[in-house]
């Protein structure tokens, strides 16, 4: 009974993407072939498909510019499990599947932007500086 359980488990798509309980998983870095914290990620083909690794989500943090990154509770905290030299915060709502959900984002300065692998510090539409992926 144990194994059916966990087989189910490993084919479940739903509340290990969204729910802000898993924010501070330990799977920091991509798994599976799938992009981790800080990593670019792909436009979503349909709702509930990983587009990152497990604890992550993918949000479009400017037009064809998508992020894996972490759902988180309380603006303006650190958020845990970056990659070396970042340190995201807890930013924004964005509209993460089933619903909006605060999100870690990595604020940057041009002038030493420290941001994740891939990534450039750009001035964002709301005129704040943030770490993005390259458009896809």
């Amino acid at each position: 009974m144990l194994l059916l359980a966990a087989a189910i488990g490993c084919g479940s798509k739903s509340l290990a993407y969204t729910d802000p309980v898993f924010s501070d998983a330990a799977v920091e870095t991509g798994s599976g072939g799938l992009p981790g914290f800080g990593e670019a990620c792909a436009p979503i083909v349909q709702q509930g498909d990983p587009q990152c690794a497990t604890g992550l989500v993918c949000v479009s943090v400017e037009q064809g510019r998508n992020l894996c990154t972490k759902t988180c509770t309380t603006a303006g905290t650190a958020c845990t499990g970056a990659p070396a030299g970042t340190a995201p915060t807890c930013g924004r709502e964005f509209q993460v599947y089933p619903a909006n959900s605060r999100v870690c984002e990595f604020f940057c300065e041009m002038a030493a932007p420290h941001c994740p692998p891939a990534t450039t510090c750009i001035v964002n539409f709301d005129g704040m500086t943030t770490c993005q992926p390259p458009v896809q």
